[in-house]
């Protein structure tokens, strides 16, 4: 009987770099198993994973809006991605600070496939989750310090929704929103197209610290 052997090298105590565009021989462990990494790990390795946060660490931002507006035009954070690139959404967390009025909210997560962003916001700058900055960041990331104004919704898709009880906001004891591509099908994020985040109160004194994650591959590797 015939048996396929799959060739390669052991490599435990070091890992063997190869340049840009050359051959690489697969890894095994000491077992002669392949060894294959989380691609999501892989992708922050590749300098391929971005994150925002709040402009000031230590400052929580003012967020939610009254309203969504006619045509979801009035979100709270927008990803804008150009065309060229494509974005794969990986982690949104956001939680409350424990102020403002203890009412109920709603919380959307919204995808398009255009450039929704029209004015507003404050500019925020991706972050490499590699810490050498091996690649930059071809989004651009808004959050509602003053109001997003983006242009009337293409699609009518939303991927996630949720209501957080008004006792979640005097006492926050975890996110109320955590949102991961581990547990629910990420979107593929083609651009030009936008990922946009909508909290909404009957008031729009409550304020938030949030994390956005997202991986980028240039769209000609898709």
């Amino acid at each position: 009987m015939s048996e396929n052997i799959l060739f390669g090298t052991r490599s435990q105590s070091t890992y063997p770099g190869v340049s840009e565009g050359n051959a690489v021989a697969t890894r095994h462990n000491p077992r002669g198993e392949l060894v294959v990494p989380d691609w999501y790990t892989q992708l922050v390795l590749d300098g391929r994973v971005f994150n925002v946060s709040n402009a000031v660490q230590e400052t929580a931002a003012n967020l939610n809006e009254t309203a969504r507006g006619t045509d979801n035009v009035n979100p709270v954070l927008l990803l804008s991605v150009p065309l060229g690139t494509t974005a794969i959404p990986l982690e949104i967390v956001i939680i409350t600070s424990g102020t403002g009025t203890a009412e109920d909210l709603t919380v959307t997560i919204n995808t398009d496939d255009a450039a929704r962003f029209s004015s507003g916001g404050a500019i925020i700058t991706p972050l490499n989750m590699r810490k050498d900055d091996l690649v930059t960041s071809a989004c651009t990331f808004y959050a509602g310090s003053t109001q997003i104004v983006a242009t009337a919704n293409t699609d009518d898709d939303t991927i996630y929704a949720s209501r957080v009880d008004s006792t979640q906001i005097a006492t926050p004891t975890m996110p109320f929103l955590d949102w991961s591509a581990r547990r629910f099908v990420p979107p593929v994020l083609f651009g030009a197209a936008s990922l946009l985040v909508f909290i909404v109160s009957a008031t729009d004194d409550h304020t938030f610290f949030f994390s956005v994650k997202w991986a980028e591959i240039p769209s000609v590797s898709v």
